[in-house]
């Protein structure tokens, strides 16, 4: 790993990056465009007569209730200023932007982050207004509202989720992790946000709203993005949820890392060739969009998101397998660590890739031993 001055992906950027309306994402125009995730849910509930291996009503049960944190806390407490519990009348007095740096971040490990990184906000990362599937889970605003951090709090803290490599060897399946690890997201960002408010500081925490993790997930030193649009991160691949908090409280940025996924993506595709809904690009970068999904003007693969988002639907729960299939997604092992380095170095890459397949990796596990019997029968109205 090599720490850089500038972001990795700097180099590809071709012209002036504009903000991104988050009406435009593939859930919010999936609400507007039939209502794609109910749809899912709903398909998700008419998969449990087949009891599928993955796809049983234990298997959704454990989704759901994964969820649970994250939608309590998404709608009363993420996507808007904290205020303070108890303390109204004191700040921290002068405070040492490199010591407060850590223990912001042993106070985020504390609470449950697996990793922690700070950058200076890029405004270009921030959404310009709300889109629907943020408002719809976090009552925050109203569609459309105008999105706008405060100009003091030009500081974000990103934190890193790490999804179980076992549970993501389900997808296609229900992987119940992507939901678990939302849940630690909401509660670290709210926890974490509640910590600076008591100090005497501003904090905004944050899952999915507001802005785009990924970019500034890459400006805090947590990874690099890759060819699946997922953040790589060198601990856990792209492996991982991602929950923020922006804050005015004075802190030192940490720097950027190279760990050698540019390189990689060019030389491998599994997530492309895999891709059931062929919504990840196969070919070279580009810094055109697709369509509003996309921000041009950085060489790179967008994806076909609303392509992605209809597969969802057909499947009946969301799809990890580009998560799955990435050669950086292992356990983080002594044996995988030395191996990564071959990665991280682009020594012969293509080897990598070739002995990562011949080995097995990035496969589906299809057997589920369930201690109960997941067959299903009908609720009796009378009931």
């Amino acid at each position: 790993m090599r720490f850089v001055k500038e972001p990795t992906y700097k180099k590809y950027i071709t012209k002036e990056l504009k903000r991104f309306d988050d009406r435009n994402t593939a859930l919010s125009r999936g609400a507007v465009e039939g209502n794609k995730y109910t749809k899912m849910h709903q398909n998700c509930l008419k998969n449990l007569q087949s009891v599928k291996p993955g796809k049983t009503i234990i298997d959704h049960a454990t989704w759901v209730a994964g969820a649970t944190v994250d939608y309590v806390v998404r709608a009363n407490l993420l996507g808007r200023e904290t205020k303070p519990i108890y303390n109204n009348e004191y700040r921290l007095k002068n405070p040492n932007p490199d010591e407060l740096a850590k223990l912001i971040k042993e106070k985020a490990h504390w609470m449950g982050a697996d990793d922690v990184g700070i950058a200076k906000i890029n405004p270009a990362y921030i959404y310009t207004h709300w889109g629907n599937q943020n408002v719809n889970y976090s009552h925050a605003a109203e569609v459309g509202d105008p999105i706008e951090i405060p100009a003091e709090c030009d500081t974000v803290i990103m934190m890193v989720h790490e999804m179980s490599y076992g549970v993501i060897q389900r997808s296609p399946g229900i992987e119940y992790d992507t939901d678990i690890e939302y849940s630690k997201g909401a509660w670290c960002a709210s926890s974490l946000a509640t910590f600076i408010t008591e100090l005497g500081y501003r904090a905004i925490p944050s899952v999915n709203e507001l802005g785009i993790n990924i970019a500034m997930a890459v400006d805090a030193g947590l990874g690099e993005l890759g060819r699946n649009g997922q953040l790589i991160t060198r601990d856990y691949g792209p492996r991982v949820r991602l929950s923020k908090v922006f804050t005015n409280l004075p802190l030192v940025p940490d720097k950027p890392i190279d760990i050698g996924v540019q390189k990689f993506c060019e030389a491998c595709a599994l997530c492309a060739r895999h891709c059931p809904s062929n919504s990840i690009p196969n070919g070279e970068r580009t810094d055109e969009a697709w369509n509003e999904q996309n921000v041009p003007g950085m060489l790179k693969w967008p994806a076909r998101a609303m392509k992605c988002l209809d597969w969802w639907v057909k499947n009946g729960n969301h799809c990890s397998i580009c998560i799955r299939i990435c050669p950086w997604n292992k356990p983080n092992d002594r044996l995988h660590k030395f191996v990564r380095l071959f990665a991280e170095y682009n020594i012969l890459p293509k080897l990598v890739i070739y002995f990562d397949q011949l080995l097995g990796y990035g496969k589906q596990v299809k057997q589920i031993h369930y201690a109960q019997n997941p067959e299903v029968e009908l609720i009796s109205p009378e009931e």
